[in-house]
This record gives C-alpha cells, sequence and structure tokens, in this order.
C-alpha cells in the first residue's frame, strides 16, 4: 500500500484529496468503504448507512457523537459520494455539510488505486479538524485492508 495526500484550499474552495494505492482488488475497498459493518471497523464506532441515492445515515464516534450523511451517488464498485454536516448530532440539514468523494480505479496488477476527496469546507477550522482526521481514519482503513 502506498499513498499521497494534497491538502489546500482557500477560503472559496477548500479541498482534501488523499490518494492511496493498495494491493487488493477493487471488491474489497469497495466493501470496506461502503459496508455499514466494514465502516465500523475503521471509521468510527457505528454505521448506518443504505446505498441508495438521497438516504440519510450517519457516522457515529463515542467521543465525538453522530454526524448525519446523505447519500448522494452510487456506481459500485466504482464511485461513492456522501455529504455529511459539521457539527455532531444534528439532522442533516440543520448544519453545514461537505462532500466525500470516493472513486477506485482498478489497476492492472490486481490492486486498487482509491481516491478520496472532501470539498466545500466553509471554515478554515473544519478544514483543519478533518484534514486531521482522515490521517488518522485512512490509517485504520490502511491496517484493515493489509489484514
Amino acid at each position: 500500500m502506498t499513498e499521497s495526500e494534497t491538502t489546500g484550499g482557500n477560503s472559496e474552495e477548500r479541498t482534501i484529496e488523499r490518494v492511496m494505492e493498495f494491493d487488493v482488488g477493487v471488491d474489497r475497498v469497495w466493501r470496506a468503504i461502503t459496508d455499514p459493518a466494514e465502516l465500523s471497523k475503521w471509521f468510527g464506532h457505528e454505521t448506518e448507512l443504505e446505498l441508495v441515492p438521497g438516504a440519510e445515515g450517519a457516522m457515529i464516534w463515542r467521543q465525538h457523537g453522530r454526524y448525519a450523511l446523505r447519500v448522494e451517488e452510487v456506481d459500485a464498485p466504482r464511485r461513492f459520494v456522501w455529504s455529511w454536516v459539521h457539527e455532531p448530532d444534528v439532522p442533516f440539514d440543520a448544519a453545514p455539510a461537505t462532500k466525500v468523494e470516493w472513486e477506485l480505479t482498478a489497476r492492472e496488477d490486481g490492486g486498487t488505486t482509491l481516491l478520496l476527496r472532501e470539498s466545500g469546507f466553509r471554515t478554515d477550522l473544519h478544514f483543519e479538524q478533518n484534514s486531521e482526521g482522515w490521517i488518522e481514519e485512512l490509517d485504520e482503513l490502511i491496517a484493515l485492508l493489509a489484514a
């Protein structure tokens, strides 16, 4: 597994982008990022998710709370997009949201390239918090997929 990261932006457009290379197939990575039981192993403690555009769910951390999300796009096993709120324990439409895009590309050697992009940050604080958060969470994804 290799990875690279780009983060940047200004008050107009703040975007987090990470590119990761995994030595497992697309279907395995897809399952890790879309199956609630798999997500709960590396991203938070509990996941409420239905892979249907427009469906609402949540990512839940015991120490941080419940973050509402809405599924925007599902194109299995290539692309998955959700939007989620910045504030814990509020309904989806009651707080600012960012868009999280996952794009998977099969490599010729049987591995997978994962592109993660989060955009739509309104404040530097939320951008910085999520930039740090993705480092920790994606390290857990790396460990899960290496097992």
